[in-house]
C-alpha cells in the first residue's frame, strides 16, 4: 500500500516532466562539423530562466564557440543574436555560457565552433519548462518585510506632515484643528495603503495560482492495463488527458522508426525488463504484445517525440497477471514487433577486476563494463561497455534500431529513469525535426519520409568502437543499467548495477 501511495504521488509530481524522469540535464556527444564536441545543457526550472551551457571541444584548433537558443515557433529569424561561450580557466577545450529561455516549449541550442578546420554547427534539442516554484529565502523575506514596514510608516507620516504643516509659514505652529486634520490624514492614508497592500497581495496570489495551475508543466495522465486476447497478453496504454500547454496534443514523429519506445521494469526487484514498441490504435491509445514476462507490478516509461521537437516520457504502473501467452505468432491479434526485446533475472556480474564487471549475454558472448572508479552525481562522464566472444575478442555487432547500442538506466526506487544513446540523452527525433525546420521544412508538416532521409545507419567504424554513453547521474543512490546490442540477428541485453555518490 505504501508503494502504491508513493507511485501515485510520484506520478502527480511535475519533476518528471522532461523527456526523462528526474534527469533534466541534456547531454549530447557528436560533431559540430569536423569538431567532436560534448554539450551539456542544464535548463532552468522556471520560465523565463537562465540555462547553463557547457561545450567541450575534443580537439585542438577551436578559436570561437557560440551558442544560440532557437524556439521552435520563432525559428532562427525570430531568435536573438548568438552568445559567445567563454573558455573555462584551467580546463582545456571547455567553454561555458548562459542563455535565456524566454518561452515554454521545445528549443534547439545551436552550437557553433569556429577554428582552423572552418566552422561547424550542431543543434541540441532541449525542453524549456516551468517545473518548479522558487521560494523566497527567509533572510531576504525578513529584509523586504523590514523595508516594507519602514516605507509604510514613512509614507503615512509624510502624508500627515503635509496636511498638518505644508500650508503654514515657516516657524508657525499648527493649530489644534490642523493637528487633527493631520491625524485624520495619517489614519486615512494608512487605510488606503492597507487596502492597496491587501489588493496587491490578492493580485500576487492570483498570479501565483495561475502559474501553479496553468504555467507549470503537468505530466500527462496515463493508464495501463493488460488484457487476454485469444491467449495473447496485450498491454494497452491510454492517454486520459493532456497536460496544460498543449505539448502532448501535437502529432508524434517516429524516433528510430517507432512512434513510442516503451520500457517495463518489474518493481521493486527490477528483475524483469522489456523494451517494446506499441502500435497506435487511435489518438490516445497504444497496444503492445507482451513478451513472456513474469507476473507482478511493473513501472512503465514511454518515450515519445512531437512535431514541435518537444519530447517527454509518459509514466504509469500496471499489474501483469500470471497467464500463459501463445508462443505461435501466426494468427495472433497483434504480432510482436521484431525489435522488441526483454531480459529476465537480476544483474549477475562476474568481476574480472574491481572496476570491470562482466554480464553473460548468451553462451558465446559476454558484456564487460569499464566502470569508473567513482560515479559522482552532477558530473558528466562516459559509461563504456564492450561485447566479447568466448576467446575475449570483440564480437561483431549489428545496428539495433538505427544505433550501435541503446541503454536504459533506473534508480532502485524508480525516481530516476533515462533512455540513452551513444549520442547522449537527447531525442534523436527532436534533433531531426529541428534540422528539417532549419532546412525550410513547414513547421507542422513533418512526415515519416522526411525523418527517414535524416536517419543514417552507424558506420562500420562506429560499430567497431566501444559501446559508450555520455551521462550525468542526477541523484545519489543505487541504479540498474540495461545495455542493449544486436549480434547475429539477436537482440542482447546486459545488466549491471551501479551506485552514484554525492
Amino acid at each position: 500500500m505504501s508503494r502504491r501511495l508513493f507511485l501515485l504521488l510520484f506520478a502527480l509530481s511535475p519533476l518528471h516532466a522532461h523527456a526523462h524522469v528526474n534527469s533534466p540535464n541534456v547531454i549530447f556527444e557528436g560533431r559540430a562539423g569536423l569538431y567532436p564536441v560534448r554539450v551539456v545543457i542544464r535548463p532552468p526550472g522556471v520560465v523565463p530562466g537562465l540555462a547553463e551551457i557547457s561545450v567541450r571541444v575534443h580537439t585542438n584548433g577551436a578559436r570561437l564557440v557560440s551558442v544560440l537558443p532557437v524556439h521552435w515557433r520563432a525559428g532562427i529569424e525570430g531568435s536573438p543574436p548568438p552568445d559567445v561561450a567563454r573558455p573555462v580557466a584551467g580546463e582545456a577545450g571547455l567553454y561555458h555560457a548562459e542563455l535565456w529561455f524566454m518561452a515554454r516549449g521545445a528549443y534547439s541550442v545551436h552550437v557553433k565552433v569556429e577554428g582552423e578546420h572552418g566552422a561547424g554547427t550542431v543543434m541540441v534539442p532541449v525542453n524549456s519548462l516551468a517545473v518548479t516554484r522558487l521560494s523566497m529565502p527567509n533572510v531576504l523575506g525578513g529584509i523586504l518585510l523590514a523595508v516594507g514596514i519602514f516605507l509604510f510608516l514613512a509614507a503615512v507620516s509624510i502624508v500627515g506632515a503635509a496636511v498638518r504643516e505644508s500650508v503654514l509659514e515657516p516657524g508657525v505652529a499648527p493649530t489644534l484643528k490642523r493637528r487633527w486634520f493631520g491625524r485624520a490624514a495619517v489614519a486615512g492614508s494608512a487605510l488606503v495603503l492597507s487596502v492597496s497592500l491587501y489588493a496587491g497581495r490578492g493580485w500576487w496570489n492570483s498570479v501565483d495560482r495561475d502559474y501553479r495551475n496553468n504555467k507549470m508543466f503537468k505530466p500527462v495522465r496515463v493508464q495501463a492495463a493488460v488484457r487476454d486476447a485469444s491467449g495473447q497478453r496485450l498491454l494497452q496504454l491510454s492517454i486520459l488527458e493532456t497536460n496544460s500547454g498543449g505539448f502532448s496534443s501535437s502529432p508524434l514523429v517516429p524516433d528510430h522508426g517507432k512512434l513510442m519506445h516503451l520500457f517495463l521494469v518489474r518493481a521493486p526487484g527490477m528483475d524483469a525488463f522489456a523494451h517494446l514498441h506499441p502500435v497506435r490504435r487511435d489518438a490516445r491509445t497504444f497496444d503492445a504484445a507482451l513478451p513472456p514476462l513474469p507476473a507482478g507490478d511493473y513501472d512503465l516509461y514511454a518515450d515519445v517525440t512531437h512535431e514541435s521537437g518537444f519530447s517527454q516520457t509518459l509514466t504509469a504502473t500496471v499489474n501483469v497477471p500470471e497467464t500463459v501467452a501463445s508462443t505461435n505468432s501466426v494468427g495472433l491479434p497483434l504480432p510482436p514487433d521484431e525489435s522488441d526485446s526483454w531480459r529476465l533475472g537480476p544483474a549477475r556480474e562476474t568481476p574480472v577486476s574491481a572496476n570491470k564487471p562482466v554480464c553473460q549475454l548468451n553462451e558465446q558472448l559476454a558484456m564487460i563494463w569499464d566502470r569508473p572508479e567513482k560515479l559522482i552525481t552532477g558530473r558528466d562522464l562516459t559509461l563504456r561497455f564492450a561485447v566479447l566472444d568466448a576467446d575475449g575478442r570483440p564480437a561483431p555487432l549489428e545496428p539495433y534500431l538505427g544505433m550501435s547500442s541503446h541503454a536504459a538506466l533506473r534508480r532502485d526506487d524508480g525516481r530516476v529513469f533515462t533512455h540513452l544513446h551513444p549520442s547522449g540523452s537527447i531525442s534523436m527525433a527532436a534533433q531531426q525535426v529541428f534540422q528539417l525546420r532549419a532546412e525550410g521544412a513547414p513547421s507542422r508538416r513533418i512526415t515519416a519520409e522526411m525523418m527517414d532521409k535524416l536517419c543514417q545507419a552507424p558506420t562500420p567504424q562506429q560499430m567497431r568502437e566501444a559501446i559508450a554513453f555520455p551521462y550525468e547521474f542526477p541523484e545519489p543512490g543505487a541504479y540498474r543499467i540495461w545495455v542493449q546490442v544486436k549480434s547475429a540477428g539477436k537482440i542482447l541485453t546486459g545488466v549491471f548495477d551501479a551506485v552514484a555518490a554525492k
